[in-house]
């Protein structure tokens, strides 16, 4: 069952056989944490920001503030903002990217309007901001885990990654700065700092999602060659972890050198250094912290995404 005939089926509103479209589609993971991520996001909007007055990154938030300053329909805005960045995207675009963004944009906008009239209700303000950028950071996690996309400026940046090498990051980063002082301009700078503070903890929780409960480190060794055989087998079997040995040379010694190089989680930090240190106790070590893994490994990403 191909993802366009998923679609047909929903729109034909036929609950039964969109049902077994999704168990059938080769995409329903994707399918499925977009459902769950936009749902979270809405709640987020329309449980925690809009009745409090916040506002968001992104579209998001350019669509809150729009809806503050005149009382447009949120899920209108929604679909109206994206509508240029899609038909410029068009050019540039892989369109399996697009057309998930584009089921991510309408599925935000659905939910948004279904639950425009939840509310959670608070009275701190701390507690306001923290939750609704927690709730928010996990529904993006979720989306962001399978590849998928709401639009916006997600969009954006990838064009801007494609055309000018930008960072996406980057690129993010300075529209959402943009979105802060228009907040800050035409509202309060009260509001642009707690935006700022809920972003924080959107983003945190985002990268909770897509890169798992366990921080992964890499372990770099630098071994005599005697010792490399040996402390690769320790690891492996009591670690359970790869490890990989290339040769070399040192710089200022011309001696021959083993580099180690594994991956681990934090917990492993500690086990690694004493299995090393019980094999060579010169060897030179350095751990850094690793922001994904994409490969075969316990706990990694199993493939890369092209999309």
């Amino acid at each position: 069952m191909k993802i366009a005939e998923y679609k047909q089926t929903v729109k034909d509103m036929n609950f039964k056989k969109a049902i077994i479209a999704i168990k059938k589609c080769e995409y329903k993971d994707t399918i499925f944490f977009l459902i769950l991520g936009t749902m979270l996001m809405a709640l987020a909007v329309n449980g925690v920001l809009a009745p409090n007055y916040l506002i968001n990154g992104g579209i998001s938030g350019i669509s809150l503030m729009l809806h503050f300053a005149f009382g447009w329909n949120l899920s209108m805005l929604t679909i109206v903002l994206n509508v240029p960045i899609f038909l410029i995207a068009l050019k540039f675009l892989p369109k399996k990217f697009l057309g998930f963004s584009i089921l991510g944009t309408m599925l935000l906008a659905g939910w948004i309007e279904l639950t425009k009239d939840f509310r959670i209700p608070l009275n701190s303000e701390l507690t306001i901001v923290v939750l609704g950028g927690l709730i928010n950071g996990l529904g993006m996690g979720m989306i962001f885990r399978t590849g998928g996309s709401t639009g916006g400026t997600d969009i954006i940046a990838k064009i801007f990654n494609k055309l000018f090498s930008f960072s996406m990051g980057s690129v993010s980063f300075m529209i959402n700065m943009i979105i802060m002082a228009a907040a800050a301009y035409f509202f309060s700078i009260d509001l642009a700092v707690v935006t700022a503070i809920s972003m924080f903890v959107a983003s945190q929780a985002t990268n909770l999602i897509v890169d798992g409960l366990n921080s992964r480190r890499t372990g770099t060794i630098i071994v005599s060659p005697e010792y490399a055989e040996e402390i690769c087998l320790a690891i492996t079997h009591e670690l359970h972890r790869g490890a990989t040995m290339v040769d070399a040379t040192g710089g200022y010694t011309h001696n021959k050198k083993v580099i180690i190089y594994t991956m681990i989680n934090m917990r492993e930090v500690a086990k690694l250094k004493q299995i090393v240190s019980s094999h060579d106790k010169h060897a030179f070590m350095t751990i850094v912290e690793t922001a994904q893994v994409i490969g075969n490994g316990k706990g990694f990403l199993s493939q890369i995404n092209n999309k």
